[in-house]
């Protein structure tokens, strides 16, 4: 039989080793450990002294429960203290027996111990006789980095750190970690310069992770380095954000939640977010779909314009349109009628069909209502370049603000109430600012986004401002007469650019908008509108407001006065055969000149194959304005669902006419 002290010593030279790093335990019962402890000696190897088999010991047992089952982890992979070199046989047998089932186990827990020691080197026996025999047994002391006396709770600490890191592994996605480290680049994550190492220490662990290719292999990855900087990065304001973005959440929405966390109340990004490999990736499209030359705008001019796309043209203009005259086929026959003194309604159907084929001219009365129907139409600067837009041309429009729709229509879609309020307030704004509307009633009551009082249908923007095209609207079912008060508040302020608002009022089919230029600072009084028998008689738009009744100059157009109309086409969403979103009429101006660089490229113009690179397309619409030309076609314009009133003057052969078009 040999002497079992050698192999003692063995083992525990071997943990003394192991022990001046960290260690860690293997899952199971450590009592399956012991018991394949002794069922690997060989037979004959184990004899039985007394009532049990000689290597069946307490201390041994205590050793080997307690010690038996750690390992420490080198070079990624596990290690036991039965990994010993020397031995002889059976105790050669049995180590090898031990190492092969300790490692073949998965970690369980960081090696955390509140006692000092196990086992013991050795103990003595009284025999019959008198004689004392020496029992030589396994035996270790705890290392001071391993000794605790609330071994539970580091045990429970470092197995949270595990679970946080190889989630954080796993479900961190490199393209997220990617994009944060260039929106850190591009200087518009707030104080993102401090998160880069952290964001670099992960990425390097999360790289060498997945080079592993056994669970085992990760498993041992994950517990020999969850004391390491990197394994908390998931729970951290920077990893929070990047596991939004991993998730898929809108890349506006998980920045405004990060710096929720992070950035002072008062934070204002300094660009709007777009990374580097969102452009290259829209780019990509744009390439493979041929239209980086479609990407450059212009204003249209009327030798653009085929005149089978107009709806009636001024014979001053006809020679210019393209197509030339003789396309034009505009009908002479006309009726005598009497001289109007008074503006006759009629609808923009009617107008059309009865009344447009026999007029040579035609007047409109550009009220300062009307500021925010201004229009320009667009056009790309090559006429060969691929189609950019959801219809069969790339002409596109432009209202003042760089709007392509009316409020009302943004109010509807919205689910707000259009269509049976007697009084309607709305509000819109054109970037990601959490604007409130405040409407004060004449009995003192004030509905806002903390009172809706079953009025305030529509608030848009709270929280992390999800579009740059929002509206508020409040309305009325029933009307109370005396003064209101209109104001806004600028709640959160997110962005400098595209700064400012409009307020529509809708009463008795009659529609005004006021607008504010500047960027709002609090509150801001807009108007205060006075109600009589449930219709709104007087509005009067509060200092730096502009619209209602005031007499001003835009686009080279003064208002409250009559214009001559060159050209009225459809938007050219509708040329041709096109029947794409919203129907506008509009009106080209003799002498209005958009003075302001315009967009020619929106999100809603888009074609499908585009769609998945809207927010780049948003910044890049933004950055291809169309430059000032002298030469462009701009006037009026008005959608089919907004419900606005023109005021003409028509001529034609004996003919001469004032008309309220509804349209």
């Amino acid at each position: 039989m040999s002497d079992f002290k050698p192999f003692s010593k063995l083992v525990h030279q071997r943990y003394t080793q192991m022990a001046s790093g960290e260690l860690f335990v293997i899952a199971g019962n450590p009592d399956d450990l012991y018991a394949k402890y002794l069922s690997s000696f060989s037979e004959g190897s184990n004899p039985v002294f007394k009532e049990r088999t000689e290597h069946d010991c307490s201390c041994c047992k205590n050793f080997i429960r307690n010690l038996g089952n750690v390992v420490a982890i080198v070079d990624g992979k596990p290690q036991s203290i039965w990994d010993v070199k020397g031995a002889e046989s059976p105790y050669k047998e049995v180590a090898a027996a031990l190492n092969d089932f300790v490692v073949s186990q998965p970690i369980e827990g960081l090696f955390r111990s509140s006692e000092r020691s196990y086992g013991a080197e050795n103990t003595k026996q009284l025999l019959p006789g008198g004689a004392v025999h020496t029992w030589n047994h396994f035996h270790g002391a705890v290392a001071t980095r391993h000794y605790t006396k609330d071994a539970g709770k580091v045990r429970g600490d470092y197995a949270s750190s595990v679970h946080v890191f190889q989630r954080g592994l796993e479900e961190l996605a490199p393209d997220a970690l990617q994009t944060v480290q260039e929106l850190i680049n591009q200087k518009v994550l707030y104080r993102g310069e401090e998160h880069l190492p952290a964001i670099r220490t992960f990425q390097l662990s999360q790289k060498a992770y997945k080079k592993l290719k056994t669970s085992q292999e990760r498993d041992a990855f994950v517990w020999e380095h969850a004391s390491s900087p990197a394994s908390r990065f998931r729970n951290t304001a920077i990893g929070t954000l990047i596991q939004d973005l991993s998730e898929g959440v809108d890349l506006e929405a998980a920045v405004r939640s990060f710096e929720a966390k992070v950035a002072p109340t008062n934070y204002k990004r300094p660009t709007a977010l777009i990374t580097q490999s969102m452009v290259k990736d829209a780019m990509k499209t744009i390439n493979e779909l041929g239209l980086e030359t479609a990407l450059e705008r212009r204003f249209a001019k009327l030798s653009d314009v085929s005149v089978n796309n107009v709806l009636w043209v001024d014979n001053s203009v006809q020679g210019l349109m393209h197509g030339g005259v003789e396309s034009l086929l505009m009908t002479a026959a006309v009726g005598k009628a009497p001289k109007e003194a008074r503006a006759e309604d009629i609808s923009i159907d009617d107008f059309m069909t009865k009344v447009l084929p026999t007029v040579s001219g035609i007047e409109l009365l550009v009220k300062g209502a009307h500021t925010n129907n201004f229009v320009s139409l667009t056009a790309p600067v090559h006429a060969d370049s691929g189609k950019l837009f959801k219809w069969g041309n790339d002409f596109g429009w432009s209202y003042a603000g760089n709007i392509t729709d009316s409020i009302k229509e943004k109010v509807k879609q919205a689910g707000g109430n259009v269509t049976n309020a007697k009084l309607r307030v709305s509000l819109a704004w054109f970037n990601h600012d959490d604007l409130d509307i405040f409407v004060i009633e004449p009995n003192g009551n004030t509905i806002c986004y903390h009172n809706k009082d079953g009025k305030l249908d529509v608030d848009m923007n709270l929280g992390w401002g999800k579009t740059r095209t929002p509206v508020e609207n409040v309305s009325w079912k029933v009307v109370r007469d005396g003064v209101y008060g209109v104001a806004v508040n600028q709640f959160s302020q997110r962005e400098t650019s595209d700064v400012g608002c409009v307020i529509e009022v809708e009463s008795n089919g009659s529609l005004t908008q006021l607008s504010y230029a500047p960027a709002l600072r609090g509150m801001v009084h807009m108007a205060k509108l006075t109600v009589q028998n449930g219709v709104v008689v007087n509005i009067q738009p509060a200092k730096g407001v502009t619209g209602g009744g005031i007499s001003k100059e835009k686009w080279g157009v003064k208002t409250e006065t009559f214009v001559k109309v060159n050209t009225l086409m459809h938007s050219p969403n509708h040329w041709d055969t096109n029947v794409v979103g919203n129907k506008h009429h509009i009106f080209i101006l003799d002498g209005c000149k958009n003075d302001e660089q315009t967009r020619g490229i929106y999100n809603e113009f888009l074609n499908s194959g585009l769609e998945k690179h809207r927010k780049v397309f948003e910044i890049l619409g933004d950055k291809t304005k169309c430059p000032a030309a002298e030469e462009q076609l701009s006037g009026l314009g008005f959608s089919s669902t907004r419900g606005d009133t023109v005021t003409v003057r028509v001529k034609g052969d004996k003919l001469q006419k004032t008309l309220n078009i509804k349209f």
